[in-house]
Protein backbone atom coordinates (compact mmCIF):
# COMPACT_ATOMS: atom_id res chain seq x y z
CA UNK A 1 0.00 0.00 0.00
CA UNK A 2 1.42 2.76 -0.74
CA UNK A 3 2.05 5.89 2.00
CA UNK A 4 0.21 8.16 0.39
CA UNK A 5 -3.01 6.30 0.61
CA UNK A 6 -2.21 5.03 4.13
CA UNK A 7 -1.98 8.56 5.60
CA UNK A 8 -5.43 9.08 4.18
CA UNK A 9 -6.50 5.97 5.80
CA UNK A 10 -5.07 7.01 9.56
CA UNK A 11 -6.66 10.51 8.69
CA UNK A 12 -9.96 9.49 7.72
CA UNK A 13 -9.66 6.88 11.30
CA UNK A 14 -8.85 3.82 10.36
CA UNK A 15 -5.83 2.60 12.68
CA UNK A 16 -2.51 1.01 11.49
CA UNK A 17 -4.04 -2.37 12.22
CA UNK A 18 -6.72 -2.25 9.79
CA UNK A 19 -5.14 -0.87 7.71
CA UNK A 20 -3.08 -3.74 7.09
CA UNK A 21 -5.77 -5.86 6.98
CA UNK A 22 -7.09 -3.73 3.79
CA UNK A 23 -3.44 -4.26 2.36
CA UNK A 24 -3.61 -8.31 2.83
CA UNK A 25 -6.83 -7.79 1.12
CA UNK A 26 -4.66 -6.48 -1.79
CA UNK A 27 -5.55 -2.65 -1.42
CA UNK A 28 -3.04 -0.59 -2.86
CA UNK A 29 -4.26 2.56 -3.99
CA UNK A 30 -7.44 4.80 -3.87
CA UNK A 31 -9.06 3.32 -6.62
CA UNK A 32 -8.79 -0.06 -5.67
CA UNK A 33 -10.96 1.20 -2.10
CA UNK A 34 -13.43 2.44 -4.85
CA UNK A 35 -14.18 -1.65 -5.88
CA UNK A 36 -14.94 -2.10 -2.05
CA UNK A 37 -18.43 -2.24 -0.20
CA UNK A 38 -19.51 -1.00 3.29
CA UNK A 39 -19.96 -4.47 3.69
CA UNK A 40 -16.61 -5.51 2.63
CA UNK A 41 -14.71 -2.56 4.90
CA UNK A 42 -17.01 -3.63 7.58
CA UNK A 43 -15.79 -7.31 7.63
CA UNK A 44 -12.47 -7.23 6.98
CA UNK A 45 -11.45 -4.38 9.36
CA UNK A 46 -14.06 -4.27 12.04
CA UNK A 47 -14.33 -0.05 11.71
CA UNK A 48 -17.96 1.10 12.85
CA UNK A 49 -20.46 2.56 10.73
CA UNK A 50 -19.10 5.83 10.72
CA UNK A 51 -16.22 5.33 10.28
CA UNK A 52 -17.02 2.97 7.42
CA UNK A 53 -19.63 5.68 6.03
CA UNK A 54 -16.68 8.24 5.82
CA UNK A 55 -14.29 5.90 4.09
CA UNK A 56 -17.78 5.01 0.99
CA UNK A 57 -17.73 8.96 0.57
CA UNK A 58 -14.39 9.77 0.86
CA UNK A 59 -13.35 7.41 -1.99
CA UNK A 60 -16.48 7.70 -4.47
CA UNK A 61 -15.69 8.13 -7.61
CA UNK A 62 -15.60 11.66 -8.97
CA UNK A 63 -18.27 12.58 -11.13
CA UNK A 64 -17.01 14.90 -14.15
CA UNK A 65 -19.51 17.61 -15.78
CA UNK A 66 -20.41 16.78 -19.10
CA UNK A 67 -19.89 19.86 -20.33
CA UNK A 68 -16.37 20.90 -20.61
CA UNK A 69 -15.92 23.64 -17.44
CA UNK A 70 -14.73 22.05 -14.19
CA UNK A 71 -16.75 21.65 -11.28
CA UNK A 72 -15.43 22.28 -7.76
CA UNK A 73 -18.05 21.69 -5.29
CA UNK A 74 -16.10 23.07 -2.64
CA UNK A 75 -17.71 26.09 -4.14
CA UNK A 76 -21.07 25.46 -3.16
CA UNK A 77 -20.06 26.00 1.20
CA UNK A 78 -18.90 29.80 1.79
CA UNK A 79 -15.55 29.77 1.90
CA UNK A 80 -13.02 31.46 4.79
CA UNK A 81 -11.15 34.57 4.32
CA UNK A 82 -7.65 34.60 5.06
CA UNK A 83 -6.37 36.62 8.56
CA UNK A 84 -5.57 39.99 6.75
CA UNK A 85 -9.33 39.57 4.97
CA UNK A 86 -11.09 39.47 8.23
CA UNK A 87 -9.09 41.77 10.04
CA UNK A 88 -10.14 44.53 7.27
CA UNK A 89 -13.47 43.61 7.54
CA UNK A 90 -13.37 44.41 11.36
CA UNK A 91 -12.17 47.62 10.78
CA UNK A 92 -14.73 48.88 8.54
CA UNK A 93 -17.98 50.82 9.46
CA UNK A 94 -18.58 52.84 12.48
CA UNK A 95 -20.48 50.13 14.50
CA UNK A 96 -19.31 46.56 14.39
CA UNK A 97 -22.61 44.11 13.83
CA UNK A 98 -22.80 40.66 14.06
CA UNK A 99 -21.73 39.77 10.45
CA UNK A 100 -19.48 37.31 9.01
CA UNK A 101 -15.81 38.47 10.27
CA UNK A 102 -17.67 38.49 13.92
CA UNK A 103 -18.53 34.90 13.96
CA UNK A 104 -15.29 34.33 12.65
CA UNK A 105 -13.46 35.60 15.36
CA UNK A 106 -15.50 34.23 18.24
CA UNK A 107 -14.77 30.73 16.45
CA UNK A 108 -11.15 31.69 16.91
CA UNK A 109 -10.88 33.23 19.86
CA UNK A 110 -12.73 30.17 21.18
CA UNK A 111 -10.57 27.47 19.91
CA UNK A 112 -7.48 29.58 21.14
CA UNK A 113 -8.64 29.35 24.62
CA UNK A 114 -9.65 25.64 24.11
CA UNK A 115 -5.90 24.85 23.62
CA UNK A 116 -4.53 27.05 25.92
CA UNK A 117 -2.83 29.50 22.78
CA UNK A 118 -3.54 32.50 25.53
CA UNK A 119 -1.21 30.80 28.20
CA UNK A 120 1.55 30.50 25.84
CA UNK A 121 2.77 33.87 26.37
CA UNK A 122 3.21 34.08 30.23
CA UNK A 123 4.86 30.44 30.17
CA UNK A 124 7.31 32.10 27.53
CA UNK A 125 8.41 35.05 29.49
CA UNK A 126 9.04 32.59 32.46
CA UNK A 127 11.73 30.11 30.43
CA UNK A 128 13.06 33.31 28.75
CA UNK A 129 14.06 34.92 32.05
CA UNK A 130 15.12 31.98 33.66
CA UNK A 131 17.03 30.63 30.60
CA UNK A 132 19.06 34.08 30.30
CA UNK A 133 19.70 33.91 34.17
CA UNK A 134 20.82 30.45 34.15
CA UNK A 135 23.50 31.29 31.51
CA UNK A 136 24.54 34.62 33.29
CA UNK A 137 23.13 36.85 30.00
CA UNK A 138 21.04 39.77 29.72
CA UNK A 139 17.62 39.33 28.34
CA UNK A 140 16.88 39.37 24.69
CA UNK A 141 14.73 41.64 23.19
CA UNK A 142 12.43 39.10 22.21
CA UNK A 143 11.74 38.61 26.16
CA UNK A 144 10.49 42.30 26.24
CA UNK A 145 8.46 42.37 23.27
CA UNK A 146 6.74 39.48 24.86
CA UNK A 147 6.35 41.37 28.16
CA UNK A 148 4.81 43.99 26.15
CA UNK A 149 2.18 41.74 24.79
CA UNK A 150 1.22 40.30 27.76
CA UNK A 151 0.97 43.97 29.91
CA UNK A 152 -0.08 46.72 26.91
CA UNK A 153 -2.84 45.81 24.60
CA UNK A 154 -2.99 47.62 21.58
CA UNK A 155 -6.52 47.80 19.44
CA UNK A 156 -6.35 50.84 17.96
CA UNK A 157 -6.35 48.27 14.16
CA UNK A 158 -9.38 46.87 14.85
CA UNK A 159 -11.06 49.58 17.19
CA UNK A 160 -9.96 52.71 15.23
CA UNK A 161 -13.38 53.41 13.53
CA UNK A 162 -15.74 53.16 16.74
CA UNK A 163 -14.98 56.47 18.79
CA UNK A 164 -14.34 56.35 22.76
CA UNK A 165 -13.38 52.33 22.70
CA UNK A 166 -9.78 51.55 23.18
CA UNK A 167 -7.72 48.30 25.10
CA UNK A 168 -9.01 49.37 28.44
CA UNK A 169 -12.10 48.52 27.66
CA UNK A 170 -11.29 45.01 27.28
CA UNK A 171 -10.89 43.67 30.50
CA UNK A 172 -9.91 40.01 32.04
CA UNK A 173 -13.46 39.46 33.46
CA UNK A 174 -15.15 40.77 30.01
CA UNK A 175 -12.90 37.88 28.20
CA UNK A 176 -13.05 35.17 30.64
CA UNK A 177 -17.46 35.96 30.57
CA UNK A 178 -17.64 36.02 27.14
CA UNK A 179 -15.80 33.11 26.48
CA UNK A 180 -17.81 31.46 28.78
CA UNK A 181 -20.63 32.34 26.81
CA UNK A 182 -19.55 30.77 23.91
CA UNK A 183 -18.80 27.28 25.88
CA UNK A 184 -22.43 27.58 27.47
CA UNK A 185 -24.39 28.54 24.34
CA UNK A 186 -22.78 28.44 21.02
CA UNK A 187 -20.67 25.04 21.13
CA UNK A 188 -23.82 22.64 22.18
CA UNK A 189 -25.74 24.44 19.47
CA UNK A 190 -23.08 23.26 17.17
CA UNK A 191 -22.68 20.13 17.91
CA UNK A 192 -26.15 19.94 18.04
CA UNK A 193 -27.10 20.85 14.40
CA UNK A 194 -24.19 18.25 13.48
CA UNK A 195 -26.01 15.33 15.37
CA UNK A 196 -29.25 16.41 13.73
CA UNK A 197 -27.76 16.68 10.36
CA UNK A 198 -25.95 12.91 10.47
CA UNK A 199 -29.47 11.69 11.50
CA UNK A 200 -31.25 13.03 8.48
CA UNK A 201 -28.40 11.83 6.17
CA UNK A 202 -28.77 8.27 7.75
CA UNK A 203 -32.81 8.58 7.42
CA UNK A 204 -31.97 8.76 3.80
CA UNK A 205 -29.57 6.21 3.77
CA UNK A 206 -32.21 3.95 5.28
CA UNK A 207 -34.82 4.41 2.57
CA UNK A 208 -32.70 3.32 -0.25
CA UNK A 209 -32.32 -0.71 -0.48
CA UNK A 210 -28.19 -0.58 -1.81
CA UNK A 211 -25.73 -0.36 1.17
CA UNK A 212 -24.08 2.01 -1.18
CA UNK A 213 -26.84 3.76 -1.99
CA UNK A 214 -26.13 7.30 0.14
CA UNK A 215 -22.48 7.38 -2.23
CA UNK A 216 -24.55 7.10 -5.27
CA UNK A 217 -26.84 9.77 -4.39
CA UNK A 218 -24.40 12.20 -3.16
CA UNK A 219 -22.57 11.56 -6.66
CA UNK A 220 -26.04 11.85 -8.32
CA UNK A 221 -26.82 15.06 -6.94
CA UNK A 222 -23.23 16.17 -7.46
CA UNK A 223 -23.88 15.57 -11.03
CA UNK A 224 -26.94 17.30 -11.49
CA UNK A 225 -25.74 20.57 -9.33
CA UNK A 226 -22.35 20.77 -11.37
CA UNK A 227 -24.70 20.90 -14.92
CA UNK A 228 -27.25 23.29 -13.95
CA UNK A 229 -29.91 20.80 -13.55
CA UNK A 230 -32.30 19.98 -10.32
CA UNK A 231 -32.62 16.93 -9.51
CA UNK A 232 -35.41 13.94 -10.19
CA UNK A 233 -38.06 13.31 -7.98
CA UNK A 234 -37.76 9.57 -9.56
CA UNK A 235 -34.10 8.95 -9.09
CA UNK A 236 -33.25 9.60 -5.94
CA UNK A 237 -36.55 9.27 -3.14
CA UNK A 238 -37.57 10.17 -0.82
CA UNK A 239 -35.77 12.52 0.58
CA UNK A 240 -36.24 13.51 4.18
CA UNK A 241 -38.11 16.53 4.57
CA UNK A 242 -35.39 19.03 5.97
CA UNK A 243 -37.02 21.45 8.20
CA UNK A 244 -35.89 19.97 11.07
CA UNK A 245 -32.34 21.17 9.81
CA UNK A 246 -33.56 24.53 8.63
CA UNK A 247 -35.03 24.73 12.46
CA UNK A 248 -31.60 23.88 13.79
CA UNK A 249 -29.74 26.68 11.61
CA UNK A 250 -32.74 29.25 13.11
CA UNK A 251 -31.86 28.02 16.92
CA UNK A 252 -27.70 28.79 16.21
CA UNK A 253 -28.58 31.84 14.38
CA UNK A 254 -30.24 32.46 17.83
CA UNK A 255 -27.57 31.08 20.09
CA UNK A 256 -24.73 33.61 18.51
CA UNK A 257 -27.15 36.53 18.72
CA UNK A 258 -27.03 35.53 22.62
CA UNK A 259 -23.67 35.15 22.42
CA UNK A 260 -22.53 38.51 21.66
CA UNK A 261 -25.34 40.53 23.22
CA UNK A 262 -23.86 43.52 25.09
CA UNK A 263 -20.49 43.83 24.29
CA UNK A 264 -19.60 40.17 23.42
CA UNK A 265 -19.05 41.80 19.39
CA UNK A 266 -16.01 43.65 20.47
CA UNK A 267 -14.30 41.30 23.22
CA UNK A 268 -14.54 38.44 20.04
CA UNK A 269 -12.40 41.14 17.90
CA UNK A 270 -9.98 41.57 20.85
CA UNK A 271 -9.88 37.58 21.54
CA UNK A 272 -8.98 36.82 18.03
CA UNK A 273 -6.86 39.92 17.70
CA UNK A 274 -4.79 38.82 20.27
CA UNK A 275 -4.81 35.02 18.99
CA UNK A 276 -3.21 35.71 15.95
CA UNK A 277 -0.64 37.92 17.84
CA UNK A 278 0.64 34.93 19.57
CA UNK A 279 0.43 32.65 16.69
CA UNK A 280 2.35 34.93 14.75
CA UNK A 281 4.78 34.86 17.57
CA UNK A 282 5.44 31.19 17.86
CA UNK A 283 6.48 30.99 14.46
CA UNK A 284 9.67 33.23 15.30
CA UNK A 285 12.59 30.56 14.22
CA UNK A 286 14.51 32.03 17.11
CA UNK A 287 12.41 31.31 20.28
CA UNK A 288 13.23 27.81 20.98
CA UNK A 289 16.60 28.58 21.76
CA UNK A 290 15.42 31.87 23.99
CA UNK A 291 14.21 29.58 26.31
CA UNK A 292 16.71 26.91 26.14
CA UNK A 293 14.88 24.37 23.56
CA UNK A 294 16.26 22.23 20.49
CA UNK A 295 13.42 22.99 18.04
CA UNK A 296 9.96 24.12 17.95
CA UNK A 297 8.64 20.53 18.68
CA UNK A 298 10.84 20.55 21.83
CA UNK A 299 9.94 23.92 22.91
CA UNK A 300 6.22 23.13 23.19
CA UNK A 301 6.62 20.39 25.10
CA UNK A 302 7.99 22.29 27.52
CA UNK A 303 5.65 24.69 27.75
CA UNK A 304 3.22 21.74 27.99
CA UNK A 305 1.51 23.22 25.19
CA UNK A 306 -1.74 21.41 23.71
CA UNK A 307 -1.74 22.33 20.56
CA UNK A 308 -1.95 19.70 18.05
CA UNK A 309 -0.79 19.39 14.74
CA UNK A 310 -4.17 19.50 13.43
CA UNK A 311 -5.17 22.52 14.52
CA UNK A 312 -5.36 24.90 11.70
CA UNK A 313 -7.09 22.94 9.54
CA UNK A 314 -10.07 22.22 12.46
CA UNK A 315 -10.34 26.21 12.88
CA UNK A 316 -10.56 26.17 8.76
CA UNK A 317 -12.98 23.51 8.79
CA UNK A 318 -14.94 24.51 12.22
CA UNK A 319 -15.59 28.24 10.94
CA UNK A 320 -16.50 27.00 7.28
CA UNK A 321 -19.09 24.65 9.06
CA UNK A 322 -20.33 27.28 10.91
CA UNK A 323 -20.64 29.55 8.31
CA UNK A 324 -22.49 26.85 6.45
CA UNK A 325 -25.22 26.36 8.76
CA UNK A 326 -25.72 30.28 9.29
CA UNK A 327 -25.82 30.52 5.16
CA UNK A 328 -28.80 27.48 5.23
CA UNK A 329 -31.97 29.88 5.23
CA UNK A 330 -30.22 30.90 2.11
CA UNK A 331 -30.73 27.87 0.05
CA UNK A 332 -33.17 27.37 -2.10
CA UNK A 333 -35.32 23.80 -1.28
CA UNK A 334 -34.47 22.16 -4.25
CA UNK A 335 -30.81 22.92 -3.78
CA UNK A 336 -31.46 21.41 0.01
CA UNK A 337 -29.80 17.53 -0.85
CA UNK A 338 -27.18 18.89 -2.26
CA UNK A 339 -26.21 21.77 0.28
CA UNK A 340 -26.51 19.30 3.49
CA UNK A 341 -24.80 16.17 2.38
CA UNK A 342 -21.76 18.56 1.40
CA UNK A 343 -22.32 19.55 4.63
CA UNK A 344 -22.48 16.62 6.37
CA UNK A 345 -19.34 15.46 4.75
CA UNK A 346 -17.21 18.69 5.77
CA UNK A 347 -18.48 18.30 9.60
CA UNK A 348 -17.43 14.33 9.21
CA UNK A 349 -14.08 15.55 9.69
CA UNK A 350 -14.28 17.65 12.61
CA UNK A 351 -13.87 16.14 15.75
CA UNK A 352 -17.21 17.26 17.76
CA UNK A 353 -15.25 15.63 21.12
CA UNK A 354 -13.12 18.47 21.30
CA UNK A 355 -15.61 21.47 21.44
CA UNK A 356 -17.33 19.47 24.42
CA UNK A 357 -14.64 20.06 26.74
CA UNK A 358 -13.75 23.74 29.04
CA UNK A 359 -11.49 26.06 27.91
CA UNK A 360 -8.64 26.75 29.74
CA UNK A 361 -9.52 29.10 32.07
CA UNK A 362 -12.63 26.63 32.97
CA UNK A 363 -10.03 23.68 33.62
CA UNK A 364 -8.79 25.80 36.18
CA UNK A 365 -5.51 27.66 33.62
CA UNK A 366 -4.92 31.31 34.27
CA UNK A 367 -5.30 32.99 31.08
CA UNK A 368 -3.28 35.93 30.81
CA UNK A 369 -2.97 38.13 27.43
Amino acid sequence: MNEDLKKQLLDLGLTEDQIEKLAAEGVETPSDMQLLSEQDIKEKTGAGLIAVKKLIVNFAPKVTPSTSMSFDVTGILPDVPSDESWLMALRAGGILKVEQSTVISAIRAALADKVGLYLLPSKLLIRMERFADDNVESAPKEYFLMRKLITKHNYAEIFEAIDGLDGTFVTETRKKSFLAKVDELLWPEVISFYEQLKNWIEAYAQTQNSPNAITGAIAVALNSFANGGKMSGGVITPVPDAGVLRDAADSLNDSINRVFAGVGVQIAAALAFDASGIKKILANDQLPSLVGAANRDQMLRMLEADVPATYPRLETNLTKFVLSVLKVKDIATDDEFQYFNLLYMLGSQIPWEKLSKKGAASLGGKRQL
